[in-house]
């Protein structure tokens, strides 16, 4: 998991509510056993509109994604978050979130940032007069940043901790490696014995 301090970007606007995780990743694409190489098949039926976001030459090498209310809902599937970190995009920032896809998201560095309709509508208006239009993200200070537009964002301190520092569960894991092996070492002593 890459660190992440600060992101600075363009935003690519998705203004369509209630996207779920079988549109954002297809089941056709969920035979792969790794984690990358899924952000080819991003939104991969909708992809195929020649207007959708995706495919707009403006919008290409932003980090952001500003969404409509209520993303990632549906199945459960790492893989749309995979998807979304694999095109390109460190956060999303929507209305709200299903918890299993923010969860999904922060296991993997992908922030995702609720804010109100308000601020949401106000950057999709940023966007549409200008799509080079430049956004400033915070992990630290956990605060949003587009010219006029200034907003706070919740994000526990673990999950904020995790994401600075660029820690997967494996390297969480790892950080307790001293207590695992003297319990590895210390478990033998009352372990029942065949013999």
């Amino acid at each position: 998991m890459k660190k992440l301090s600060t992101i600075d970007s363009t935003m690519l606007p998705l203004n369509m509510s209630n996207v779920d995780t079988d549109q954002i990743m297809p089941k056709q694409f969920l035979k792969r056993v790794e984690r990358s190489g899924y952000g080819e098949f991003l939104f991969y039926d909708w992809k195929k509109e020649p207007d959708f976001p995706l495919n707009n030459e403006a919008y290409q090498g932003s980090k952001v994604l500003v969404a409509g209310d209520n993303f990632g809902t549906g199945s459960s599937r790492e893989h749309a978050p995979w998807g979304l970190q694999d095109w390109g995009f460190d956060a999303i920032i929507s209305t709200k979130f299903a918890d299993i896809f923010r969860l999904n998201s922060i296991n993997i560095g992908l922030v995702p940032i609720e804010t109100n309709q308000e601020n949401i509508d106000a950057l999709f208006a940023k966007i549409e007069v200008n799509p080079k239009t430049k956004i400033e993200i915070s992990i630290e200070n956990k605060t949003v940043q587009c010219e006029e537009i200034t907003f706070s964002f919740d994000l526990d301190d673990f999950s904020q901790k995790r994401i600075l520092e660029g820690l997967d569960k494996i390297d969480i894991t790892l950080g307790f490696a001293d207590q695992i092996d003297s319990f590895s070492k210390s478990r033998k002593k009352w372990m029942p014995r065949l013999v």
